[in-house]
């Protein structure tokens, strides 16, 4: 008798389509109409929640155009973090190619951080659809399988990767207080080496939650939902 043995990515690779197939679903049934649970404790009145769902500016691109990514508004780890996984998206999702200068980009997108605060908390299961969305499991998958991201920062944003997989991870098994989180900023989009004008900044909100999370365990899941929101308003 012959025994084969497969690999053990091939395991962890059906645990992590498992898991993605599950958040998927936890998402879907945290998405639909009716009326929001209500915030327990913490926040913050006149915080812009409704901007949230509003998509950005729509931006016309095309596969192969080079790109360049900045952050500001955060400390630098967290700058960093950001801009190797937009950078990421952008090149597995958009087929843009990362550009080691700004001179040299036919695209320079821009993502100043403004704040990051609070939304309140409540009594009810964390969806993962929340925190990790399609985007970023895929992404993490292909990393699992030996996948590189490539470009100037594909090394750090693998780590960025791992510590949101952790959070989903995470979330998908926990339930109790959730606290939500909102991080405001401001994107914009310059093209041919020309640095966006003010005119061109468009200011929008994205939150995440999690089960007990404080401001810094939240990070990676912000960085993620802005991203896919980033990715949404280019349209090839």
């Amino acid at each position: 008798m012959t025994i084969c043995f497969l690999p053990r990515n091939f395991f962890a690779a059906l645990c992590l389509l498992t898991m993605f197939a599950f958040g998927a679903g936890c998402a879907t049934h945290q998405e639909q109409p009716g009326t929001p649970p209500a915030a327990d404790s913490g926040a913050q009145p006149g915080s812009d929640t409704d901007v949230s769902d509003a998509p950005l500016q729509s931006v016309q691109v095309r596969k192969g155009q080079t790109v360049h990514v900045a952050v500001s508004g955060g400390d630098a780890s967290f700058n960093a973090d950001f801009e190797s996984m937009l950078t990421s998206y952008l090149q597995s999702e958009k087929d843009l190619t990362p550009a080691d200068s700004a001179q040299k980009a036919d695209l320079l997108i821009r993502v100043k951080v403004e704040d990051i605060y609070p939304l309140g908390s409540r009594n009810a299961p964390v969806s993962a659809g929340h925190a990790l969305g399609s985007t970023a499991t895929g992404a993490m998958l292909g990393v699992l399988l030996g996948g590189t991201t490539g470009g100037r920062s594909g090394a750090a944003w693998g780590a960025g990767a791992g510590a949101a997989l952790g959070l989903g991870v995470a979330l998908l098994d926990s339930s109790g207080k959730s606290k939500i989180w909102g991080m405001k900023a401001l994107v914009g989009v310059g093209r041919n080496g020309r640095e966006p004008s003010d005119a061109d900044m468009h200011r929008t909100t994205v939150r995440a939650e999690g089960a007990n999370m404080g401001k810094e365990e939240i990070l990676p899941a912000l960085e993620d939902t802005l991203s896919r929101k980033i990715l949404e308003s280019l349209r090839s």
